[in-house]
């Protein structure tokens, strides 16, 4: 009879139990021509802010390499080239965004006293 109690909590305990199974964090990878819509934007935002224009529309499109998307534009603006440089996660998010200026005008001689 006292075989009655212990099955019957063992019974309740069961379901008690903590869970085993492990989460995973829910990452979204992102297709090739979503990750180079999505660096030009980057990269065309971050012209507008130092320069007042939005030079990449065109051009190659995102590589994924070590894990990551890279996209590389390089487009003239006025006398200027800007050549930029987008690191994107698999999951889209941001790694980085390189814009440099390449000036191929020449110099100004010095000026002599």
């Amino acid at each position: 009879m006292k075989l009655w109690p212990f099955i019957a909590s063992v019974l309740l305990l069961s379901g008690c139990s903590p869970s085993t199974q492990t989460s995973t964090p829910h990452t979204t990878a992102l297709t090739a021509a979503q990750a180079t819509t999505l660096a030009r934007q980057l990269a065309n935002d971050e012209a507008f802010a130092r320069y007042r224009c939005r030079p990449f529309h065109d051009g190659q499109a995102a590589q994924f390499e070590q894990g990551r998307w890279v996209w590389t534009g390089l487009k003239g603006a006025g006398q200027l080239d800007l050549d930029a440089t987008v690191m994107l996660a698999a999951d889209g998010s941001t790694n980085s965004v390189d814009l440099k200026v390449l000036d191929s005008r020449p110099s100004l001689p010095l000026l002599r006293r």
